[in-house]
């Protein structure tokens, strides 16, 4: 397993949990890269059936984490609220309801603009057409979850190696033969690419195409600012602006226009210039507070927004699991369980066709689009 974050020691747990022996590789600590720098949140209301339905198994795999590993994950249901200001959306995501329906998501509803200032009392706007509500969604601990599954995983067997890096990939063939790393070499018919924004390079010592590109993310956290606790996770779907409630503030952030890819994690002062009309025009009470701290970390993007999950076609024994364009730590419950039913030879309770790395020759994609 090259990566330590939430999703290689979930991986690492689940597959230890079937009697394999594992070896995790991790060049800094434990969920010290784009684990520990998101937002925490957990939601289940994508616009792809199979994401629906592997956040269904997170969510359910995240309520019994304590009772399996000893270890609170914090999974507090504030509810998610996708604001809608632009008709073509708001019809896409009204079209989406059913189909959250159809996979168990029963309480997702349409909200008008009423009840939006009911739910969000911080959200202004007259151009807010309506949003989705799912008040079962949340937001949860990445450390807590990280630790868990890292703490189960050692009781099991399994070794994490930290402040070691890979520095190749053996191959017998075209099939995978053993690790290179800065402290020492193994022998292994089997590697999971669980980098995050570094899978390309892990791919890259296979042989093994991976069209992953980090994209940095500013979180800001404000000062306090009172009885906040139970404000739902907001995202104003238009501009990808965001905030929902950390300790006694706010957490907020949003996406960049024009951005390149970058491995910087340098907090970017001036995206708060940038977020200014969006604050005012949104949730102005945000503007008036001061910020108590900040952050950056890595998305990991594909093309189409969409993760890449299983063994790769070309070379035996190399799977992929990354490029969760900022979905992986809800989504990594759900991968460690699926990943060790298929590599335990078991058929995953939740298809993982979609997701697989030649999508990205045979052009056979399904886009994620409700990406924030």
């Amino acid at each position: 397993m090259i990566g330590g974050g939430v999703i290689g020691c979930s991986i690492a747990y689940h597959l230890a949990r079937r009697g394999a022996g594992v070896v995790v590789i991790e060049r800094e600590t434990l969920g010290s890269q784009s684990t520990g720098r998101c937002a925490g949140g957990v939601r289940r209301q994508f616009s792809s059936g199979p994401n629906v339905a592997m956040q269904q198994l997170s969510v359910r795999l995240l309520a019994g984490l304590e009772a399996e590993t000893g270890v609170d994950p914090e999974f507090r249901h504030i509810g998610y609220l996708f604001l809608l200001t632009d008709e073509r959306d708001a019809e896409d995501f009204k079209r989406l309801i059913p189909m959250w329906h159809e996979h168990g998501l029963n309480d997702a509803r349409w909200v008008d603009p009423a009840e939006v200032r009911e739910l969000a009392p911080l959200v202004t706007g007259d151009d807010i057409l309506g949003a989705t509500f799912c008040p079962s969604d949340g937001i949860a601990s990445p450390h807590a979850v990280t630790s868990a599954y890292a703490g189960a995983g050692r009781r099991l067997g399994v070794k994490f190696m930290e402040g070691v890096a890979a520095t190749a990939i053996v191959r017998d063939g075209a099939r995978i033969a053993g690790v290179k790393t800065t402290d020492g070499d193994f022998a292994t018919p089997h590697v999971f690419d669980c980098a995050g924004a570094w899978s390309r390079e892990i791919g890259a010592m296979a042989g093994v195409e991976v069209p992953v590109d980090p994209y940095p993310r500013d979180i800001f956290v404000t000062d306090p600012m009172g009885s906040m606790r139970q404000h739902p996770m907001t995202i104003d779907f238009a501009t990808s602006f965001y905030f929902h409630p950390e300790g006694d503030g706010m957490l907020f952030g949003m996406g960049k226009k024009g951005e390149t890819p970058s491995f910087s994690t340098e907090v970017d002062w001036t995206v708060l210039d940038s977020m200014a009309e969006v604050i005012e025009r949104r949730a102005p009470r945000l503007g008036t507070i001061g910020i108590q701290t900040a952050w950056a970390g890595l998305y990991e993007v594909t093309p189409d927004h969409q993760p890449i999950l299983g063994p790769v076609d070309d070379v035996e024994g190399f799977w992929c699991a990354c490029g969760f364009s900022g979905h992986g730590f809800q989504q990594a419950p759900a991968v460690g369980h699926l990943l060790a039913q298929w590599y335990a030879g078991e058929t995953p309770e939740v298809p993982l066709d979609i997701f697989a790395q030649r999508r990205f020759s045979t052009g056979i994609v399904e886009p994620e689009r409700n990406v924030v």
